[in-house]
């Protein structure tokens, strides 16, 4: 009997050494098939930087992917597709049952308890935001104050005919409404509820609750209508300030705005003359991301970070940080819209590493789901949504090994159709898990009615994140941004002292 008992351990010994064996075998083989992968990635970058940089020579689609033809014997079989799977299945629950032992506070409670939630999420420190727009902040009231003291002239068919021209959307009973105001009537002169009417184009309808990127493209018709003439300076200093007063009621410290301005002296001045002021005024860190169109020609784009290159070397500023790709990325792919930039940058940093400018990138939102591995070969340093890498694995896990940041904005891709929070997770806290740098943004705070509390209700409501995980966020989103180390260190000690104070009144 005991001969058989031993017999039979040996064998149960024997198969799972032969098990183990097999599993660290084709585990090295995925590693070294990932190896491969990254390598032409690598060998893209240095392609791109050749055609963009050294030459002004952009690559063609057609030439650009077949970089990343694997030989028959390096592409993934689906068993080690779904072995890779499992393994970062492995590490997400490894991490989340590591963030639950090192969560000081205990926030499932809170699920069920919207309004002990609110305030946990007011209160909770938040660090900064780094995905911003000037033109998307505004409230009601700054509309209406704005609308009041110029009192501008308002004519329904421009709107209307301006959002058609750039194949924007407005729904049939919006141009209705609108063709009911006054014809060529100062807002002033129309009655309260004409004045109203007109406020909620400024707004993404609150029916439907999810919408095309069209519709929200439409917004911008009447912003920069409002906004964009010999007062730009002082309606926008106005918006700024409403919201970076907000913004630190809320708990931040940090804020990376994306806007564009014309390369000029005049511009760095005027940037570091709000960034000085709206410190003093509201305590708020305030740097800005070189915004570039990514429906404008590519050529136009890359002359232009060119330029700004080239005149921050000659006026350095450390206020202006980075470079950021916006706007609709459906139909603009990253490739044929960014890499006259960015390939160009990429280049020059690589020459010079302590050049200033960094990039982001708004990549995996919608439209070609290639756009943020293309972002990433091109060198950015955090991406903007990102939520389609929850769909290119070998993406996935490039991103992991460069701790390449994202930049999450929850609200923002429910309203316009890019994930429903209430229908599944929001991949944010699969990313998180894995180890990749994400932080909460708010994106467009005003159009969306959101604010960093409210995208802390909707990660804890709609998601199994925990206290540290949250932490965690915050703290990336101080050692993500484009800032320089003294100021990172500075915001990283300013959280610490908030993160004690909290966790010391909140669990007394």
């Amino acid at each position: 009997m005991l001969k058989l008992i031993n017999i039979s351990f040996l064998n149960l010994i024997t198969i799972l050494t032969v098990l183990i064996l097999t599993s660290c075998t084709e585990q090295d083989q995925i590693n070294t098939k990932l190896l491969d992968h990254f390598k032409k990635y690598d060998q893209a970058k240095s392609l791109i930087i050749e055609r963009n940089y050294k030459a002004s020579n952009p690559i063609e689609r057609a030439d650009w992917e077949s970089q990343f033809i694997m030989s028959e014997g390096d592409e993934f079989t689906s068993t080690e597709i779904d072995f890779l799977m499992e393994k970062q299945e492995v590490i997400i629950e490894k991490n989340r049952k590591l963030a639950i032992e090192n969560s000081i506070i205990d926030i499932e409670p809170l699920r069920s308890d919207m309004v002990e939630l609110a305030k946990f999420c007011k209160q909770i420190p938040k660090g900064g935001l780094l995905h911003v727009h000037p033109y998307g902040l505004f409230t009601r009231d700054v509309v209406t104050e704005i609308l009041r003291k110029y009192n501008p002239v308002i004519d329904p068919e421009y709107f209307i005919m301006t959002v058609q021209n750039q194949g924007q959307v407005l729904y049939d009973h919006e141009i209705d409404a609108l063709r009911s105001l006054p014809v060529s009537s100062n807002y002033l002169s129309m009655s309260e509820a004409e004045q109203s009417l007109f406020v909620n184009f400024f707004f993404l309808p609150n029916v439907p609750v999810s919408h095309d990127f069209k519709r929200f493209d439409a917004i911008f018709a009447f912003v920069i209508w409002m906004v964009e003439d010999e007062f730009i300076d002082e309606k926008m200093e106005l918006i700024y300030l409403d919201f970076l007063g907000r913004a630190a009621d809320h708990g931040i410290s940090y804020i990376e705005f994306t806007n564009s301005f014309p390369p000029s002296v005049d511009s760095i001045e005027k940037l570091t003359n709000w960034s000085i002021k709206f410190f003093k005024e509201t305590g708020v860190v305030v740097r800005w991301n070189l915004g570039l169109l990514r429906f404008l020609p590519a050529e136009m784009n890359g002359e232009m970070i060119k330029s700004w290159n080239q005149l921050l070397l000659i006026h350095p500023s450390d206020v202006i940080v980075g470079i950021d790709l916006y706007a609709i990325e459906r139909g603009n792919p990253a490739l044929e819209k960014a890499q006259v930039a960015y390939g160009y940058l990429s280049g020059y940093n690589s020459e010079n590493p302590d050049h200033p400018l960094k990039m982001t990138m708004h990549s995996g939102e919608m439209g070609d789901p290639r756009n943020a591995r293309d972002a990433m070969i091109m060198g950015v340093s955090r991406i903007g949504h990102g939520v389609l890498l929850q769909e290119d694995l070998i993406t996935l896990e490039y991103a992991r090994s460069l701790k390449v940041g994202v930049e999450i904005n929850i609200n923002s891709n429910h309203h316009l159709s890019v994930h429903d929070k209430f229908s599944s997770p929001h991949p944010f806290l699969k990313f998180l898990r894995l180890g990749i740098p994400v932080s909460l943004s708010t994106d467009n705070d005003g159009i969306f009615d959101t604010d960093i509390s409210k995208e802390c209700i909707a990660a804890v409501s709609t998601t199994d994140v925990s206290y540290a995980e949250l932490q965690a966020m915050s703290y990336n989103s101080i050692s993500t941004s484009f800032s320089k180390q003294k100021t990172k260190s500075i915001l990283k000690n300013k959280l610490d002292q908030s993160f004690a104070l909290f966790e010391q009144k909140y669990l007394n």
